[in-house]
Order: C-alpha cells, then sequence, then structure tokens
C-alpha cells in the first residue's frame, strides 16, 4: 500500500506543468541560484587546484622539465569549465531539453569515432580518447551527462513509459544498451558502471516498479560477473581488492601505494608537497589516485572535509529535486546527482580499499580536461534547475509574517 500510495504521487507530480521560466537572480527565493551549491563545488574545485600541483610536479618535472606543467594546464581546464558552468546556468528549461536530444546522439558519434582505427587515441590498453589537436576529449564524460538529460526528456514527455514494457522500458533499455555496449568496446568499465547507475536512478524516481528494479538488477549483476570474469585484468583487479598484500609487487601495487599514503599522512599529513609517494611510487597520482595524495600530505582533517563537501553537494542537488514541480527538472537532477555522487564514492572508495579499483576520476579534483569541464557544465545545469524551484518558507519567516499581520 506504502508504494502504491508513492507511485499515485509520482503520477500526479508528472502530469503537473512545469512553472514558469523566471528571471535570473542570485540568492534565495524565488528564482535563485543555489549559492550554497555553486559555493561547495568552488570550493572541491580551488582544492583540486591546489593538489594537483601538488601532486602532478614530480611527473611534470621529469617528462616537460616544467613542474607547473599539468597545473597550467589544469588550470585552463577549471576556467573553461566555469566559464561553461555560468553560461549553462543562464538556459532556459526548453532549451536544456533541447540540449538533451540533440547532445545525447552527438555523444553516441564521438563513441562510435573513437573505435574507429586512426581517430581513437589509445593509452593503457584502452580506446578512450579523441584527438582534436589542441584538446583531446574523452567522450565517455559528455555521454553520461547526456544520458541523464535524454532520459529525463522522454520520461517526462510520457511518465506512464516507466509502467509499460514493449513501448516503455523495452525503448528505454535499447539506449542504454547501445550506449554501454560503446563504452564495453573502447573498453570503460568504469564509466558503463557510473552509466547504470544514472539509469537506475532516474527510473527508480519515475515510478518504475519495484519488481521491475529487482528484475533489472538480477540481470545487471550477472552480465557485470562476466565482463570481470573475461577480462584477466579486470579479475587480477578484484582478487587484488580481496587481499592486496598476497601480491604487493604487480597486481595490488597501486592499491598498496595507496594505502601507504594514508597511513604515511596520519591525522595531521607530512605537509602540502611534502608527500613521498607522489615521488614515482604511486601511479596515476594526480588522477584517479589524487585522494591518497590529499591523505598524505594534508591528513584526515582534509579527508573528510571533501567527503562532507560532496555531501553537502549531493544533499542540496536532492533538495532541487525535492522541490521541483517540473518532471524533466526533477529527473535530470537525480540522474545528474548520482552521476557525480557516486563517482566521487567509487573513487574514494577505490583509493581507500573499500571497492575494487576502477579507472575513475574524483569531480572537481582530480586532474582531467574532459572530466573537469563536463562536471562543471553538470554543475552548470544543477545551478538552471535550482532558479526552477520555490521552496517552502522558512518557519521565522510565516512567524514574521503573523506578527505583521496582527499587527
Amino acid at each position: 500500500m506504502h508504494f502504491n500510495l508513492i507511485r499515485e504521487r509520482l503520477k500526479k507530480r508528472g502530469q503537473a506543468s512545469p512553472p514558469p521560466e523566471r528571471a535570473f537572480s542570485v540568492g534565495y527565493g524565488e528564482g535563485a541560484m543555489d549559492l550554497w551549491l555553486a559555493g561547495t563545488a568552488f570550493v572541491l574545485l580551488v582544492i583540486g587546484l591546489v593538489m594537483v600541483y601538488s601532486a602532478s610536479a614530480p611527473v611534470a618535472l621529469r617528462h616537460f622539465g616544467d613542474a607547473t606543467h599539468f597545473a597550467l594546464r589544469n588550470a585552463i581546464f577549471a576556467l573553461v569549465g566555469i566559464i561553461c558552468m555560468v553560461s549553462i546556468s543562464r538556459l532556459s528549461i526548453d532549451t536544456i531539453r533541447a540540449l538533451g536530444r540533440v547532445g545525447f546522439w552527438i555523444s553516441i558519434l564521438l563513441l562510435l569515432a573513437v573505435l574507429v582505427p586512426g581517430m581513437g587515441l589509445e593509452g593503457g590498453g584502452a580506446r578512450r580518447w579523441l584527438n582534436f589537436r589542441l584538446i583531446t576529449v574523452q567522450p565517455s564524460e559528455p555521454f553520461k551527462v547526456m544520458l541523464a538529460l535524454y532520459l529525463a526528456h522522454l520520461i517526462a514527455q510520457d511518465p506512464g513509459m516507466v509502467y509499460r514494457v514493449r513501448d516503455g522500458m523495452f525503448r528505454l533499455l535499447l539506449l542504454v544498451v547501445l550506449g554501454t555496449a560503446l563504452l564495453m568496446a573502447e573498453p570503460d568499465f568504469g564509466a558503463t558502471v557510473i552509466s547504470t547507475a544514472v539509469v537506475f536512478g532516474i527510473v527508480f524516481v519515475a515510478g518504475i516498479p519495484l519488481s521491475w528494479i529487482a528484475g533489472l538488477l538480477m540481470l545487471a549483476v550477472p552480465l557485470a560477473a562476466m565482463a570481470v570474469i573475461m577480462a584477466p585484468y579486470r579479475f587480477r583487479r578484484v582478487t587484488a581488492f580481496l587481499d592486496p598484500w598476497d601480491d604487493p609487487q604487480n597486481s595490488s601495487f597501486q592499491l598498496v601505494q595507496s594505502l601507504l599514503s594514508f597511513g604515511n599522512g596520519g591525522l595531521f599529513g607530512t605537509g602540502l608537497g611534502q608527500g613521498e609517494q607522489k615521488q614515482f611510487y604511486l601511479p596515476e597520482s594526480h588522477t584517479d589516485f589524487i585522494f591518497a595524495v590529499v591523505g598524505e600530505e594534508m591528513g584526515l582533517g582534509l579527508v573528510w572535509l571533501i567527503i562532507f563537501l560532496f555531501a553537502v553537494l549531493v544533499w542540496r542537488s536532492v533538495r532541487i529535486a525535492r522541490f521541483s514541480t517540473d518532471p524533466f527538472v526533477r529527473l535530470s537532477t537525480t540522474g545528474l546527482t548520482v552521476l557525480i555522487g557516486s563517482q566521487a564514492v567509487a573513487n574514494m572508495g577505490v583509493v581507500m580499499g573499500l571497492l575494487p579499483p576502477k579507472g575513475l576520476t574524483l569531480p572537481l579534483v582530480s586532474y582531467g580536461g574532459s572530466s573537469l569541464v563536463i562536471t562543471l557544465s553538470a554543475i552548470g545545469l544543477l545551478l538552471a534547475f535550482s532558479r526552477t524551484i520555490t521552496p517552502p518558507e522558512r518557519p521565522k519567516a510565516r512567524a514574521n509574517g503573523t506578527r505583521e499581520a496582527e499587527a
């Protein structure tokens, strides 16, 4: 009965017309941009800029003769991302819906282009990048955002499709299978897992029957297990995760070095720039494993601060979805929240040895042009969505209004 009541409420909310367009403003109240969300993202970005410089300096000095090589590039990516974030935050909901419809298919074409010999760049046994001379783009990054927007558009257009099989969920699954198949062809198992999480988050909030969720999980889990077993390097990662000290010089090397980083840092850290593991002991120290450098140099305090900031980011995003009356905004916000939140949890879990290793950056903190620009663009989308909600009045404000009326 409880789930039926929730489903009926979701149906009613899905049929509600979107709120009228409001003028752009900053602050609290109607049509206001969420400054908590923007401020939290900015603090994480600043932490990332500082830590990328510290973590990348030894590698940059050895390979390029300039300790600031990666730090300067990261600062440029951050500037581009901020421009994208501010520009996107001013877009109307109709424009964002159109962007999702077109952007999804463009991202599919980019994923196809990666697989074309001569176009896609290889690295680490995978083909995940496109080289556009001045910049290198990883198409899986925009795909995850466009997937959230496009699925939200389709379901908002026809809320009842999550209750139908043939012309509803089957249609959505075809789109998901198309995208994830292209991701696995690169291969990019991490992006596939995050994309799948985004889909589950959206259809859950859309009101899909829980029995269907269970069925999809029963299908997804064996497929993921097969993907791990059929790829020897993935299987070695899982065994290394289960017992990292069994083979510390080979399959478990990166995880062991990461754990040693946290051990060296202790409560207060060794000091900014004073870490030892980044001195060619810890691979990918400025990208996938930058959180370990944070733990070593800045100690437990900054580790907890970063976790807290991501929790605030998720909380403010959930708040947007909660108070929105527009189905597209609610579902898109859900997808983007799952995207950023699950990737942050996955990265930190891997670095601390709580999850099997996957190639995922820490949003807003790790070095990576495509990841940083796209994440800031996703924050811009959330800020645009935040301008369309009207949170309930605060109790204090209502009390003041009552006293004024009585006077």
